[in-house]
C-alpha cells in the first residue's frame, strides 16, 4: 500500500493539526458533560477511561443494560434517531461481516462476549462542531429514553 498524501491533502492536514488541542478540549468538555448527565441514568453506562485528557474522544460509546432498559440497542437507536439524534451501532463485530462469516464459517454461538457487547452498545454525537444546544438534545434524549423505557 502507499499511504503517502497528496500535496493539497497534505497542506489541509497541516493547517488541521493547527487545530487539534483544541478539538481535543471541546471533545473532552463535551465528554465530561455527558458523564455528568448519564451518570445516575439507569440502564445508561458511561465509559470508564483511566486517562481522561489523554483519551482521545474520538466517539462516546454508552451500554445499554438490557435489564434495565428491556427495548434493547437497536429499539433504543430508532427512538434517539426519531428524535433527531445521530447515533449509531458502536462496531459490528468481525464474525458478524459476511465477508468473515462465509469464508471462515464464523458463528455468533462461537463469540458470544463480542455478542453481548455488540448487543448493548451505542456510539453518541461528539465532534467539535457539536455545540452546547445539541449536546443539551443529545442528553435530553437519552435520559427521556431511558426513562420511558426502564423496568
Amino acid at each position: 500500500f502507499k499511504y503517502n498524501l497528496t500535496d493539497l491533502a497534505a497542506a489541509i492536514g497541516i493547517e488541521q493539526l493547527k487545530k487539534c488541542d483544541a478539538f481535543h478540549q471541546r471533545r473532552r468538555a463535551i465528554a465530561d458533560r455527558y458523564d455528568a448527565a448519564f451518570a445516575q441514568v439507569p440502564g445508561v453506562r458511561t465509559p470508564q477511561v483511566a486517562d481522561r485528557d489523554g483519551h482521545g474522544w474520538h466517539l462516546y460509546v454508552v451500554q445499554i443494560d438490557p435489564a434495565q432498559i428491556p427495548m434493547g440497542r437497536d429499539a433504543f437507536i430508532r427512538e434517539l434517531t426519531a428524535r433527531n439524534i445521530g447515533v449509531s451501532v458502536h462496531f459490528i463485530p468481525l464474525h458478524r461481516m459476511r465477508c468473515n462469516a462465509g469464508h471462515y464459517g464464523l458463528t455468533p454461538a462461537q463469540f458470544p462476549v463480542d455478542d453481548r457487547e455488540f448487543a448493548r452498545r451505542v456510539s453518541l454525537p461528539l465532534h467539535p462542531l457539536l455545540t452546547g444546544a445539541d449536546a443539551g438534545d443529545v442528553i435530553e434524549a437519552v435520559r427521556d429514553t431511558a426513562a420511558t423505557y426502564a423496568r
